[in-house]
């Protein structure tokens, strides 16, 4: 880790890259020090920074390959659970050489200038990404992370313990009565009460995912905190980091700036996972074999136009008969009707150059299109690219509180959780995406949410304990789209949703229970672990 050890030309770089990645809104960019010279790093100019850096490192591959390993999105080769030492340098070096770099430098500076707030923000978000890189990678650099260039690898365990008294630190450094700048948080703004709601949510997240290690505490202490009642409970307090518009500077979501181009398109989207929104289709029927009776709700859901943008409305002309044959040239082999065509998982074969044709993300969460039937070819001229990334948020905080009633013992309503959950999850990306498209009569009325919540209630009361849970999990993946790194852990966790097959079952790997790690690591790092297996479960892997 030889690019760990920071120097205030790395920090002159890291602020530079601020004012280029950013949305730089004029509080943003109203401040009395000089970018160019500074005599000490600006705390406004730092935190942004380092919120630019984390949001971009989670999306620079890490989100893309673990949604796609439980089929939420598509790829060739994560989609066959199949992982190489350079898959996730660039945003291994983003936490660590940029957001984890800096952190440092805002905590030891706003401690030595009596700046607690800024403190107690900056420790909350070192909490979230080293949590969220144990639930990636297990074993990462932690306590010598940024003092050697070979820091010894902490146990995942004993971060996790380390982590919530670093959270309760946070706490304690936001409860004094001095601000923080709007302009120098990009996420709440400076509202230390939302940073507060997000501390707790996040322990709860943690003592959640750590339930299987140990069931009482994780019991004891998320009851502890539903108790007392101030953590994320509302949209509008959801933790996210919101990209800007254009990519002249780029500052939008990455994902915009990539499948809205046409000479840089990533590629296709999952076709079980938006056949699962539609209800079924004409290759996948109603009860397509490959989910759980308890997850076939036979209705459209209301996020399905938000989600996805469908160029074409029906199948390219010229196109051979369906089904196709594995690897046939010039197929459609993953059309799946009406418009939307995908890939199924792990697919590798070859298939026409149809960039114009597949169905890309729509404006939800990246800022794309809203489908309203245009069907015409995506470009940058299309959508804002204002998307986000959801970190820790209300339907989020909803779906772990049903699951730890039904897994826990928790006291409360599993079933009344679930409705908000769902409801949750739709208010926000229908909002969302109103904000910046026109749905026109295209906007799923009141009554077709009524329908699909209803028709996963009655699914819920319909099956046992076993099933419950499975609703549950099964809603959050439709839910976390856009943070596929929530649904890895939560099918880590518990083994929900059923995954559909790799189209070629003799190309894919064992799953991967955790990330590898990157090449950087393993070319420089002799303190990297031995006997190191993707296979192996992380510590909260039981």
């Amino acid at each position: 880790m030889q690019q760990m050890i920071r120097s205030r030309k790395k920090i002159a770089l890291t602020l530079v890259l601020c004012f280029v990645l950013a949305s730089c809104s004029e509080s943003f960019l109203d401040v009395n020090t000089d970018p160019n010279n500074p005599s000490e790093a600006s705390l406004d100019l730092v935190m942004p920074a380092v919120q630019v850096g984390y949001a971009s490192a989670f999306l620079g591959g890490v989100e893309r390959a673990s949604a796609a390993l439980v089929d939420q999105e598509w790829s060739s080769t994560f989609g066959r659970w199949r992982l190489t030492e350079a898959d996730f340098n660039s945003s291994w070096k983003g936490f660590y050489t940029q957001a984890l770099a800096d952190i440092e430098v805002v905590i030891a500076q706003s401690e030595e200038n009596d700046q607690q707030a800024y403190a107690g923000i900056a420790k909350l978000q070192k909490a979230y990404i080293y949590s969220m890189m144990v639930d990636l990678w297990g074993d990462i650099p932690y306590s010598e992370a940024l003092a050697t260039e070979n820091p010894v690898y902490d146990a995942g365990e004993t971060i996790y313990t380390d982590l919530f008294l670093l959270i309760d630190e946070g706490m304690a450094n936001l409860a004094g009565t001095d601000v923080i700048q709007p302009g120098a948080d990009m996420i709440y703004a400076g509202d230390k009460s939302k940073w507060l709601q997000m501390a707790n949510a996040l322990k709860l997240k943690m003592y959640l995912q750590t339930r299987l290690v140990n069931p009482e505490a994780s019991a004891s202490n998320i009851s502890a905190i539903l108790s007392q009642g101030a953590f994320i409970s509302d949209n509008t307090d959801d933790f996210q980091f919101r990209f800007g518009s254009g990519i002249a500077p780029q500052n939008a979501h990455p994902y915009w700036i990539s499948d809205y181009n046409t000479s840089t398109r990533e590629g296709y989207q999952s076709n079980a996972f938006f056949v699962k929104l539609r209800g079924g289709s004409e290759r996948y029927p109603n009860d397509y074999n490959n989910l759980s009776a308890n997850v076939r709700y036979g209705v459209a859901d209301p996020r399905l136009r938000y989600y996805f943008y469908r160029q074409v409305d029906g199948l390219p002309d010229g196109n051979p008969s369906i089904p196709c044959e594995l690897n046939q040239i010039g197929c459609y082999f993953f059309y799946s009707g009406n418009g939307y065509l995908g890939r199924d998982r792990g697919d590798n074969s070859v298939v026409p150059a149809d960039g114009a044709e597949y169905t890309t993300y729509g404006v939800y969460p990246v800022g794309g299109l809203f489908d309203a039937d245009q069907f015409k070819q995506a470009t940058v001229n299309d959508g804002t690219g204002q998307g986000v990334f959801p970190m820790v948020t209300n339907f989020m905080m909803k779906f772990a509180i049903a699951e730890s009633i039904l897994t826990l013992g928790v006291a409360g309503d599993a079933r009344a959780y679930l409705e908000e959950g769902v409801r949750a999850s739709i208010s926000k990306v229908m909002d969302f995406g109103d904000m910046i498209a026109s749905p026109g009569e295209y906007k799923p009325t009141e009554e077709a949410v009524d329908t699909y919540v209803n028709t996963v209630l009655a699914k819920y009361d319909a099956t046992d304990a076993a099933g419950k849970l499975e609703i549950v999990i099964d809603q959050a993946y439709v839910a976390t789209f856009g943070n596929g790194i929530e649904a890895y852990n939560n099918y880590r966790r518990t083994g929900y949703p059923t995954l559909t097959p790799v189209v070629d079952n003799n190309e894919a790997g064992p799953f991967p229970n955790r990330l590898i790690y990157v090449v950087d690591e393993v070319g420089s790092n002799a303190n990297i672990p031995e006997n190191y297996s993707v296979t192996a479960p992380v510590f909260w892997d039981k």
